[in-house]
């Protein structure tokens, strides 16, 4: 359905081959499902992905599946007003409500099959799933709890927590086929989990529970024919990478002064790059759980 699958133009700056310490090496194509690449972060962990493909140890090159409902938007692409020759991701899957879970698996479901049944062998090739990061999240409900409805707390819980389940249990059925290749699923989380400020009441329950997603699905993901009712013999490994204070639109200008001044900011470049080095390793590593804050961020201790 052209409606929910948008590719964009072939055009790519990264090479199928690499030439290291005197020798070629071919780069196979591995295939990353991403979700919330309309903001800051999840667009600076495709940058990443995408720039790892030209490192020099690097033997295999990210193909980028982005899936929500809208694509990174010119106040997160453009650099200094221009907009970039080529985007950090390969396809756009346009999801109007990511937490209807038949919407997400069958725009999902649609363009695999799309790709199995292609005639040309490279993109049959990418019927395949390699890493799933499930970025997308929102923070509502920033207020006195007297303010905060239910309704206001279940949203955020909808596409913090029931969103990134959706997402990891399709992933799992998917990486299910590949026989003994298992996969990796990185969820972004928050240092509010273990920390929230004041006034965080939806957002930092969200990310506490986020925390027992990964950690039952890092369980399961040992165990993938079993837990997928398959014969499955590879390995899942499943992470939850937590980030400190980024900058972000919903800050007054006052509270970004305030933390720039005492406590620091982690670039989302910075994020971004973490992210490749985790999505890199053999999926017989797994950092399971892991912070990246400002050095002077007041987490640890009594400030």
């Amino acid at each position: 359905d052209p409606a929910k699958i948008s590719s964009l133009p072939a055009k790519s700056n990264y090479d199928c081959t690499q030439f290291h310490r005197g020798v070629y090496k071919m780069a196979s194509k591995k295939v990353c499902v991403l979700t919330g690449a309309s903001g800051t972060i999840g667009y600076a962990i495709a940058k990443a992905l995408k720039a790892s493909n030209k490192t020099s140890e690097s033997t295999h090159h990210w193909h980028i599946i982005v899936i929500g409902r809208r694509p990174p938007p010119p106040s997160i692409t453009d650099v200094d007003g221009e907009a970039p020759s080529v985007l950090p991701y390969d396809v756009f899957l346009k999801v109007e409500d990511m937490t209807k879970e038949d919407l997400v698996t069958s725009a999902l479901n649609d363009h695999f099959e799309s790709l199995q049944n292609h005639d040309e062998p490279e993109m049959k090739a990418l019927n395949r799933l390699d890493l799933l990061v499930n970025c997308a999240g929102c923070s509502l409900g920033n207020e006195p709890i007297v303010n905060v409805s239910a309704d206001t707390f279940r949203a955020v819980m909808e596409i913090n927590l029931v969103v990134p389940f959706i997402l990891s249990r399709w992933a799992f059925d998917k990486f299910a086929t590949q026989g003994d290749e298992g996969g990796r699923i990185i969820n972004i989380g928050s240092v509010a989990r273990e920390a929230p400020r004041l006034n965080m009441v939806p957002y930092a329950t969200s990310k506490f529970a986020l925390t027992g997603l990964t950690r039952a699905f890092a369980l399961d993901g040992r165990h993938l024919g079993q837990t997928t009712k398959s014969d499955a013999t590879g390995i899942v490994a499943v992470c939850q990478i937590n980030p400190g204070n980024v900058r972000s639109s919903i800050m007054s200008p006052e509270e970004m002064e305030r933390r720039e001044k005492e406590e620091g900011f982690v670039e989302p470049d910075e994020i971004g790059l973490y992210v490749a080095n985790v999505a890199n390793m053999p999926n017989s590593v797994n950092v399971l759980e892991s912070t990246v804050m400002p050095t002077r961020m007041p987490l640890v201790g009594r400030g």
